[in-house]
């Protein structure tokens, strides 16, 4: 498969990686052992003055936009609930070829390794947290 190369203003090279500490569903926190339960992302498109989020939950994958608006206030309360009680991650988006090891199971945190480009063995939230923040990536929200 031809790999193809988007515009920065249509494809992010930055995400804002979102840790979550708490999930609807009692099975899937004991699942996910360790203190992230979830991982969700989310990158602002310039081009279209909208944030893209991208969300893979046990209903289906969610990608949707946000817009920005004028004086940014629109935004505000939905990232305060989006990211309530959960820690942040800036990262930028890598150019690493993913191993065929990496293909296995359509959760969150496969998706987010590809969706950022970040070649790591991780399996749960713990894991990719610590292997973001080893890869460059920066900690802007850490709620507690």
């Amino acid at each position: 498969m031809d790999e193809i190369n988007l515009p920065e203003a249509i494809e992010p090279d930055e995400w804002y990686v979102i840790f979550h500490r708490k999930v609807a569903v009692r099975w899937l926190s004991w699942l996910a052992f360790g203190e992230f339960k979830h991982v969700s992302a989310m990158a602002y498109c310039p081009g279209f003055k909208a944030w893209l989020v991208y969300d893979t939950q046990l209903r289906g994958t969610r990608i949707f936009l946000v817009a920005h608006g004028r004086d940014g206030e629109t935004i505000k309360p939905f990232f305060i609930e989006r990211t309530r009680d959960c820690a942040v991650v800036k990262i930028a988006r890598g150019h690493a070829h993913m191993g065929l090891s990496s293909r296995w199971g359509l959760y969150c945190v496969p998706v987010i390794k590809h969706l950022i480009g970040l070649r790591s063995a991780a399996l749960r939230p713990d894991k990719l947290y610590k292997d973001c923040i080893k890869a460059g990536g920066e900690i802007i929200g850490a709620e507690t």
